[in-house]
């Protein structure tokens, strides 16, 4: 009885065993060739056989890349049916050779704890680089409609008492006139053109944008955003950008003012988390004194990981007192997360103070 009884599991755990789902792909990679650029994307199709003798999902497809998209069989496949996986890839921006994959998971069972193996599949090809348009050509590189400027962003620098200007060129691509004019500029944002408000068609001019950090009256980096509008049938509005970093200007202090200056010092340079549980919340303070003669004005807080944010008590330091800053650190991705954060202040010795934040998040 023992023995029929040994022999019955046996045959069962064989028949479980078997009865899965296996898939087998015709081919799995997929060569495009060459294809041009200026074509729009490609698509190429992988198909398949469910082997196995239950019936097949596929749990996930998953490109290795934003430019490519997938698309395929997304209802049960029985044994000995077929199904598909499409893989297109987008060759715009992107001339020269192309070498992608794509992770393929299906319903196979698998021990507890474990997940499926995937099976992967590749595409490949040559991207022919397309001809330049006619706005490349004249250095109009971004932009989609028929009235573009050259550059959409500018990283610049200026001194807390010292007018900004930079100049952008604006040519209208199309046979006819267009109006251009600027939205809710602020206090500290002039705008000049040199084609006053009327941009003739195909006519190139040029836009000076005035900034000026004493009305603003922010020190460290300031993100100025030129809302541009035009008559253009495809991209009647587009922004400039400008990101400005502005250094509070100690040349014309005199050697009384510089002896009366706050001065900074941090009770230290290194905050230490440690190790860190994934999807936890720690914090840590850090004390500003003031040993100088005169406030000690916090004017921004830079941390360079996102992971760290910083709150203070106090802005303003008096002379001998302290302002208490309090460092969070949110445990979201795994592995190392350090940074520093840059406190912009107006001792003039050390307007910029950095100190170090170090943590490691376990998985």
């Amino acid at each position: 009885m023992k023995k029929i009884g040994i022999t019955a599991m046996l045959v069962l755990f064989v028949i479980v065993s078997i009865a899965q789902p296996q898939i087998q792909f015709d081919n799995t990679t997929y060569d495009f060739g060459n294809i041009k650029e200026e074509a729009g994307p490609a698509t190429g199709r992988f198909e398949f056989t469910n082997t196995g003798n239950e019936d097949l999902l596929l749990v996930r497809v998953a490109p290795g890349c934003g430019c490519t998209a997938a698309n395929y069989t997304k209802e049960a496949v029985p044994p000995g049916g077929r199904g598909f996986i499409d893989a297109t890839y987008n060759p715009m921006n992107r001339p020269g050779n192309f070498h992608k994959s794509i992770r393929v998971t299906i319903n196979a069972p698998v021990e507890e704890g474990k997940t499926a193996t995937p099976v992967m599949l590749f595409i490949k090809g040559f991207v022919e680089k397309r001809p330049p348009t006619k706005y490349e050509l004249a250095g109009y590189k971004e932009g989609n409609g028929e009235v573009r400027i050259k550059e959409r962003y500018v990283r610049l620098e200026t001194k807390s008492n010292t007018p900004l200007k930079y100049e952008v060129p604006i040519k209208n691509f199309s046979d006819k006139a267009t109006t251009v004019t600027f939205l809710n500029l602020p206090a500290h944002i002039k705008v000049e053109t040199s084609f006053k408000k009327e941009l003739k068609a195909d006519q190139e001019g040029m836009i000076t944008i005035t900034f000026d950090p004493k009305v603003k009256d922010q020190i460290g980096n300031v993100r100025e955003i030129i809302t541009i509008q035009t008559q253009d049938p495809v991209e009647p509005k587009f922004t400039f950008y400008m990101d400005i970093n502005v250094f509070e200007d100690f040349s014309t202090y005199s050697p009384e003012q510089l002896k009366k200056a706050p001065v900074a010092v941090l009770s230290t340079e290194l905050i230490q988390f440690g190790n860190v549980a994934k999807n936890t919340q720690l914090t840590q303070t850090i004390k500003l004194t003031n040993s100088g003669k005169s406030p000690l004005h916090i004017r921004q807080i830079k941390p360079s990981n996102l992971a760290y944010t910083v709150k203070m008590d106090k802005s303003e330091i008096q002379p001998g007192d302290f302002a208490t800053l309090t460092i969070t650190f949110n445990a979201r991705r795994a592995g190392a997360q350090n940074g520093t954060i840059d406190l912009i202040i107006n001792d003039p010795k050390n307007p910029t103070l950095t100190f170090k934040v170090e943590a490691t998040v376990l998985n």
